[in-house]
């Protein structure tokens, strides 16, 4: 959020709400300055580079912008630094020519300053190094000032560095505590939004004014594809906070919120590789499992119905796509339906996992038994004998579309079911 466009006044020279290093500096009366006795040298060198302020913060404007990757990113606008530069360059000379630190307003300032800066998305550290930068640039004006050949005045100024100092923790401190509160603050907002979203993704309920409000607050475009993951293996709710922070290095919008039992990522515009990758190392045994991609809001939920789909069927430590995993994850979410159906493989298949081995095997060396039985290490006979088997005891012929659809169907995924390639105990594991 970028902080653009700010007046400084209402016309007639007073301040309209604005933050206080925002408002319309007034010269400083450096008159009314209360100098301790035997400072008057640092106070004169003060006035000199205040009577010159503008080359000075026109630097330390530059100076920021050159060396700080935030600010060259447009996150601050110029006239909003250039402002704040000016207000707190005058607050610490007049500081130092008065030998003190600085007042409760004059922190007070500077802990609006800290607010505005999360505001904007720039970071505290890049914020303390600003400040630095300033003070660096002060320090330098200030010894330029010098009267040449003055040694009171040049002892003096050296002293008065740690007044200088006294005002770049006091002043960094509060700019600090002020920006974490506000980070703090966000984040709970940005948190609430996600779930909320999430909630109303899970519930169908996209069509009224709260989702748009959502969307774009998270900066999705509603228009645009979406794509859903569910994650499983993730206890504690700070994970899904953590998992946010790690997808936001990838490019993309992502939305993450728990959920019961799983972890949901709402991701648009990001290579769902990469995301992939990224929860990997994030939650190194969870599952995965990822809707298709579908564009607009209608298009999330059907994306969040794929994944649930997809998660049934999804082992522990696995990542599966419901474009992979279509038949099996649209058979689970109908498992209701079709257990009476399918009943009787099941049965079988939990007493006779050798006969799961040989069926899964046929099917995928399409129809071919020779295939299937290279594929297992087993002799042609002994996977037709096993195909026979199951035949006999499902009612299911594995040799015909329907009887092998109907087989495939029960025993689910290769790999779901212990069948292997190994004879089992009993008589007919020949």
């Amino acid at each position: 959020m970028n902080i653009t466009g700010i007046a400084t006044g209402d016309g007639h020279g007073r301040a309209t709400g604005l933050p206080g290093d925002l408002r319309a500096s007034t010269a400083p009366d450096t008159a009314h300055w209360r100098v301790p006795p035997g400072w008057e040298p640092v106070a004169d060198i003060a006035r000199r580079v205040l009577d010159d302020i503008d080359p000075l913060v026109e630097r330390i404007t530059d100076a920021v912008f050159e060396e700080i990757v935030p600010y060259r990113d447009d996150l601050v606008p110029r006239e909003d630094l250039r402002g704040s530069v000016l207000r707190n360059l005058e607050a610490l000379i007049a500081g130092l020519a008065e030998r003190r630190p600085p007042t409760a307003q004059e922190r007070d300032v500077r802990r609006e300053l800290g607010t505005r800066r999360a505001l904007q998305g720039v970071a505290v550290d890049a914020v303390i190094k600003a400040y630095h930068v300033g003070y660096r640039e002060l320090w330098q004006a200030l010894v330029a000032a010098l009267p040449p050949g003055d040694e009171d005045a040049t002892t003096k100024l050296l002293s008065a560095a740690t007044v200088v100092w006294q005002w770049v923790h006091e002043v960094t401190d509060a700019i600090a505590a002020a920006h974490a509160a506000t980070t703090r603050t966000l984040e709970a907002r940005a948190v609430g939004a996600r779930q909320r979203f999430v909630e109303l993704l899970a519930a169908g309920d996209l069509g009224g004014p709260e989702a748009r409000r959502l969307v774009r607050a998270l900066e999705f475009d509603a228009a645009g594809g979406f794509q859903i993951l569910i994650i499983r293996g993730i206890t504690d709710d700070l994970d899904a906070v953590e998992l946010q922070h790690a997808l936001e290095t990838n490019p993309g919008r992502h939305a993450v919120a728990s959920r019961g039992a799983v972890v949901i990522v709402v991701v648009q515009d990001s290579d769902i590789e990469e995301v992939a990758t990224t929860i990997r190392r994030a939650v190194p045994g969870g599952s995965i499992a990822i809707g298709t991609e579908r564009p607009g809001l209608p298009g999330a939920r059907a994306s969040l119905e794929d994944a649930e789909q997809t998660s049934a069927v999804t082992g522990t430590g696995q990542v599966v796509r419901f474009e992979d995993a279509w038949l099996w994850a649209t058979l689970a979410g109908a498992d209701e339906r079709l257990s009476r159906l399918l009943a009787a493989g099941r049965a079988v298949a939990d007493e006779h996992p050798h006969l799961v081995a040989a069926v899964q095997a046929f099917a995928a060396a399409g129809f071919s038994v020779s295939a299937a039985a290279r594929s297992l290490g087993l002799h042609a006979n002994t996977v037709s004998y096993r195909l026979d088997r199951w035949h006999e005891l499902t009612g299911w012929d594995p040799r015909t579309f329907a009887g092998l659809t109907r087989s495939v169907a029960a025993l689910g995924p290769v790999g779901q079911r212990p069948g292997n390639g190994g004879s089992p105990p009993g008589p007919e594991g020949g």
